[in-house]
């Protein structure tokens, strides 16, 4: 079987569901695996999170916020959205999918998954920071209607260089 068809196939049989503390083990390997690829793409970093123990994994998969990606037991692509603490909205976080499954549309579903949790909650919108240099992440968010509202911060304070926009989409 070719390499074509094993992912065109994989991608068929992606399932998208919310996590649940008995899934940590798999949460820390997806996101582990996100940090050690994307390092530009997120506030946290691989060395940092490499520390958490299995009591913080299994909190932050049992939180309810987060849908994953599922290929068999694997998870493959990951979104968190949760509450502005302004209460206006909702924001989501974390988002990753695996280079071998990007293009394939686990990320529209990822994104819907966290819109939808965000829409039963009677949150107005979604928004999110994309940095700099993630031409593609930026392109995708546009494409499914999210629009820069001016905020620009650093990515993380312990490094100058990189900085990431603000997108925000109306879910109304």
């Amino acid at each position: 079987m070719s390499a074509a068809h094993r992912s065109s196939q994989a991608a068929g049989t992606v399932a998208v569901r919310c996590l649940t503390a008995a899934d940590w083990r798999q949460l820390r390997a997806a996101r582990l695996a996100a940090l050690a690829e994307a390092p530009y793409a997120f506030a946290s970093t691989l060395v940092r999170e490499q520390q958490f123990t299995e009591e913080t994994w299994r909190e932050r998969a049992g939180s309810g916020m987060t849908a994953a990606a599922f290929e068999g037991t694997a998870i493959v692509g990951l979104a968190t959205g949760f509450p502005e603490q302004t209460g206006t909205g909702w924001h989501l976080v974390g988002m990753w999918v695996a280079p071998d499954i990007r293009g394939r549309g686990v990320a529209d579903r990822l994104v819907g998954a966290i819109c939808a949790m965000a829409r039963e909650a009677g949150a107005p919108s979604v928004t999110l920071w994309v940095t700099d240099v993630n031409d593609r992440a930026r392109s995708f968010y546009r494409r499914l209607g999210f629009e820069p509202t001016g905020g620009r911060q650093l990515v993380r304070p312990d490094d100058p260089d990189q900085w990431e926009d603000e997108l925000r989409l109306d879910l109304s």
